[in-house]
């Protein structure tokens, strides 16, 4: 039989969990056609894979992606590292719908993230035709944010739902899943999904039940109120009656590392009932998001115009340090209390302030670190992005461990081409899998390849219920990865973040050979997936 692509003479992890075995992978017609030792051609093209695990391509079960797809389809950052699926619209956030007069506030959301959305759209199913015809090279799974929802059905403001509002939610959430999102996620210390009740997020949560929508959620509180908001994610999905993903399950702030195992206690329980809640994280005991949301809920309500005069309004900000400065050196947020050294700006206007820290600024300008935050949010209208320091190395390698967690960058941009390409931002953006591989596996041994592999593969596929992916099997999607495991590596840094990473010089998306012996090819040939 001839066969369009043969990769030879490579170890096969299959994305199971099984051990590796030697095969041989024959792709035709965009799927695997063939999974057999000594396999032989016809083939229009053969790869040697000797020395290499062949495994199924990387699906990131928690990313950002879909505010830079339109901009950059390419997704070269994430493909080079062996990723051929990205699960988006999360945290809240996705960029549809839109009601006709909010379109500036999405863009304005969109933009605090160096992301430039037109807003061309209204329905969540106009939106994924945009992002159809963008023709990305990677395949997209879409989630529906809560924050799209709520600001499309009652806009920016804090306050409580009323029942017509709930079921215009409901009826947003309904289109949203009939054009093709898997369910919704919440980001539950960012407006507006931070005004939320649980009975609000319940009310959602059981309109999709029998649709078999999914509940991905960044939880209430990452510090203080850690177990309380993990113990809500539960909640919601088990009276909502619907599967469970907590997002970037993590301890922050030293005061709170000690929870993290009660944490995963609660997860354990939840699943021994018979629940399906598991998490996911990131290989970096740092995190990034927008540097507003250091600011308490209260200063959002209205929207960014409102934050903005706020922030231009002197009592108000007294306010605000006299509610979160901590000893004159920490402040107080969601993610802990953090240190000013322990936060740097990833990506603003001007790139000269670009890797400071907010102490640095504070020590340049002869004020005091608080203030400068405030002037830097302001003068930068709320565009400005951060790399913070709240987790421990042992918390976050004991979360990569539990058997029910896989792996999300949580990444906060793409791009594409040689560069030089704007900012510092997070290295997970570059270097999130091969780190696990390389750091987690071949370093550290915390776990085997094989189960790596699965965290990251057949684990992340069985939760979104994709038949046809996530596995090496005959008649599945050939998405598909080959690496070296002595020389899988991250390079990226948070100095230098703009590095791809080395030893893995194949990736197929869809059948097409999109990273080839190291250079890319941004073919377009991935998919907007849809709900089996």
């Amino acid at each position: 039989m001839a066969w369009s692509l043969l990769i030879q003479n490579g170890l096969v992890i299959d994305g199971s969990g099984a051990p590796a075995v030697r095969a041989d992978v024959a792709v035709e017609g965009g799927r695997v056609a063939a999974v057999d030792a000594g396999l032989r051609g016809p083939a229009e093209r053969t790869i040697d894979a000797t020395g290499h695990y062949v495994t199924p391509g990387f699906i990131d079960i928690h990313s950002h992606s879909d505010l830079f797809y339109l901009a950059c389809p390419a997704a070269e950052s994430k493909v080079r590292q062996g990723c051929t699926t990205e699960v988006v619209g999360m945290c809240s956030f996705s960029p549809a719908p839109v009601h006709p007069a909010r379109k500036e506030t999405v863009r304005a959301w969109a933009g605090g993230i160096g992301a430039r959305l037109e807003v061309e759209w209204e329905t969540f199913g106009q939106y994924l035709d945009v992002l159809r015809a963008a023709r990305p090279s990677i395949n997209v799974v879409h989630m529906v944010g809560h924050g799209a929802l709520r600001l499309a059905a009652l806009g920016p403001d804090d306050r409580a739902v009323t029942p017509d509002d709930l079921r215009a939610m409901q009826r947003l959430l309904a289109e949203a899943l009939d054009a093709g999102a898997f369910g919704y996620s919440t980001g539950l210390v960012y407006p507006p999904s931070v005004y939320a009740s649980t009975d609000e997020l319940i009310g959602l949560t059981r309109s999709m039940a029998t649709r078999g929508g999914l509940y991905f959620s960044h939880v209430r509180g990452e510090a203080a109120t850690l177990e309380e908001a993990i113990a809500e994610a539960i909640q919601i999905g088990e009276v909502g009656g619907v599967a469970v993903q907590i997002a970037h399950v993590k301890a922050a702030g030293p005061e709170n590392w000690g929870k993290l195992d009660r944490v995963l206690r609660l997860i354990d329980t939840a699943r021994a009932r018979g629940l399906d809640v598991t998490g996911d994280v990131y290989p970096y005991n740092a995190g990034s998001t927008k540097m507003d949301n250091l600011l308490p809920p209260w200063m959002h309500d209205g929207g960014v115009s409102k934050l903005l005069a706020r922030l231009a309004d002197r009592p108000t900000r007294r306010r605000v340090v006299e509610e979160c400065l901590i000893d004159g050196e920490r402040w107080r947020t969601p993610m802990g209390s953090i240190g000013f050294d322990q936060i740097f700006v990833a990506t603003c206007s001007r790139p000269e302030l670009e890797g400071l820290t907010l102490a640095h600024l504070a020590r340049a300008a002869g004020g005091t670190p608080a203030e400068a935050m405030l002037s830097l949010v302001a003068e930068e209208r709320a565009g400005v992005s951060m790399v913070v320091f709240s987790q421990s190395e042992e918390n976050v390698a004991k979360v990569l461990a539990h058997p029910a967690v896989m792996i999300g960058s949580d990444s906060l941009g793409l791009s594409a081409g040689p560069g030089p390409h704007p900012g510092k931002p997070h290295p997970r953006m570059y270097g999130t899998f091969p780190r696990v591989l390389g750091v987690y596996v071949r370093e550290k041994k915390l776990f085997a390849w094989e189960t790596a592999v699965h965290k990251m593969t057949g684990m992340p596929a069985a939760k979104l219920r994709l038949r046809d992916r996530g596995l090496v099997r005959p008649g599945y999607a050939a998405d598909l990865a080959v690496f070296d495991p002595a020389r899988v590596k991250d390079t990226a840094t948070y100095a230098d973040p703009h590095r791809h990473p080395t030893g893995i010089p194949w990736v197929l998306v869809n059948g097409a050979v999109v990273v080839d012996q190291g250079r890319m090819n941004a073919a377009g040939g991935g998919q907007v997936l849809t709900p089996a």
